[in-house]
């Protein structure tokens, strides 16, 4: 009987070890399966600022949630390319997009596969190809507004005998979309594609004075992390640009962005460009003195301002958007809606003519 009993014993405790080596199998295995599930990955710090100046958003927002980090990485190479700029080394995209060598390494490659940009093999360097050329020209053709403010711009050109550009806001910079030069041969050679800092010019400031205030914030965030020095400096000049704006009715920069360049500017609105431009006069100081520009140009450009806004007002109302896709015609560019519409005709039954109401 003892020693059937201790068989018995002995028999349940391999059990009880049978059973705790299952139950801790199990819960390996399931460990294991834990550790290599990915986890949320926290945005880089590089991504929560394509987010904050790209977007208007922040990284929880539904917005941040569609928002493609890849896509984004790809169109900041582009970017990276100026006008007037020889082919650039994956070294040269690196240090100017702030992205690690092996990731533009895969996206210059990317991007030659797809034709957004050529590989010089004997140099080791890249530049836009075909595929961006092409986008660019679809881009400017569908900006039909620019060429009908081209003599508002030439006009202020003669006058001011200076460089009279238009420009958008590019994440911390403003681009140029439109240029024109003046008369002089000594003069800023600014062409479409330039940029120029948005805090220190008055392109940039002209835009800031007038951008709503969201943005603005979202702009000051980061213009803080570049102005170390005097944190409070980008909040000083933004006020400065809102009060010159009020007071004058356009912004300044009198050798801030560089020693011998004086440049102002004022916004105009642009419903079909993005909302909000700026246009702006520059020259060497030489050219354009401090009272000259604040007493003479200044006040010519506003009403060129003006005169520019209204145009693109009168295009906007003149333009009918009806999206390609949905069964209905692509947009209508310079012609009235009830001229976009005009009634057609057809037979009726009877051999009559009858006009049909427009869709």
């Amino acid at each position: 009987m003892g020693f059937s009993l201790r068989t018995h014993s002995a028999r349940s405790v391999e059990a009880c070890v049978d059973r705790k080596k299952a139950v801790c199998n199990r819960t390996t295995r399931r460990t294991r399966v834990e550790i290599v599930m990915p986890s949320k990955r926290e945005p880089s710090d590089t991504e929560a600022e394509l987010t904050e100046v790209g977007m208007d958003g922040d990284s929880d927002s539904s917005a941040g949630r569609q928002f493609i980090w890849a896509l984004a990485r790809g169109l900041d190479v582009l970017r990276a390319f100026r006008v007037n700029d020889p082919p650039l080394s994956n070294q040269e995209l690196a240090k100017r997009t702030g992205f690690p060598r092996p990731t533009i390494s895969r996206i210059t490659h990317t991007l030659t596969e797809l034709g957004y940009l050529t590989y010089h093999e004997r140099y080791g360097c890249y530049e836009l190809g075909g595929g961006a050329l092409v986008l660019g020209h679809i881009a400017r053709a569908n900006f039909n507004p620019l060429e009908r403010i081209r003599p508002a711009m030439l006009r202020l050109a003669e006058l001011s005998n200076a460089n009279v550009g238009i420009g958008g806001r590019d994440r911390l910079e403003m681009n140029y979309l439109e240029v024109v030069h003046g008369p002089s041969r000594i003069s800023l050679r600014f062409e479409v594609g330039s940029k120029v800092p948005i805090l220190s010019t008055a392109m940039g400031r002209a835009y800031l004075a007038a951008a709503p205030e969201e943005e603005v914030a979202l702009l000051l965030k980061q213009l803080r992390k570049t102005s170390r020095d005097d944190p409070d400096a980008p909040q000083r000049i933004v006020d400065n640009a809102r009060n010159e704006l009020h007071r004058l009715g356009f912004c300044s920069s009198i050798g801030d962005w560089n020693d011998d360049i004086h440049g102002v500017a004022a916004p105009i609105m642009a419903p079909d460009m993005g909302g909000l431009l700026a246009i702006n006069v520059g020259a060497p100081a030489y050219l354009m003195p401090k009272t000259k520009m604040l007493n003479e140009i200044g006040p010519e450009l506003a009403k060129t301002a003006a005169e520019i806004s209204e145009i693109f007002g009168q295009f906007h109302g003149a333009t009918e958007f009806r999206p390609v896709g949905r069964g209905r015609p692509s947009r209508t560019r310079g012609v009235a809606p009830e001229e976009a519409t005009t009634p057609t005709t057809k037979p009726a039954r009877g051999g009559r003519m009858s006009k049909k109401a427009p869709a």
